[in-house]
């Protein structure tokens, strides 16, 4: 059997919180909260799942993996980010394509691009 990827874990200092931003993000509907943890999935509980783990110390440096996200339209997801609490860091464009970085609300770089890049 070949490995998989089974979670994408964020440190963080609100588990609860980051676990609603990236599931109204993502549309994952599925959550178990234990202690000092979440875990967020798709209905079907399938692979990767997001983990939210409780950590004393804040973020101070940029993440070294980030999620990319791609969406239909790369205007109209900003701002349905922005509204579940995503700030904008920075526009990218290329002759190529554009993207969009921005922070969750724990300051986690992101991307944000179109589905036709």
């Amino acid at each position: 059997m070949a490995a998989f990827i089974r979670n994408v874990t964020f440190d963080c200092a609100d588990p609860v919180r980051l676990a609603d931003f990236w599931a109204g993000a993502l549309g994952l509907t599925e959550r178990n909260v234990k202690e000092d943890e979440v875990l967020i999935a798709d209905a079907e509980w399938g692979f990767p799942r997001l983990s939210f783990q409780l950590v004393p110390e804040a973020k101070v440096v940029k993440n070294r993996v980030h999620l990319d996200i791609t969406a239909e339209r790369l205007d109209l997801e900003v701002d349905r980010l922005r509204d579940l609490g995503a700030t904008v860091l920075k526009i990218v464009e290329r002759e190529e394509f554009a993207w969009v970085v921005m922070h969750d609300p724990e300051s986690n770089e992101f991307c944000v691009t179109a589905a036709g890049d």
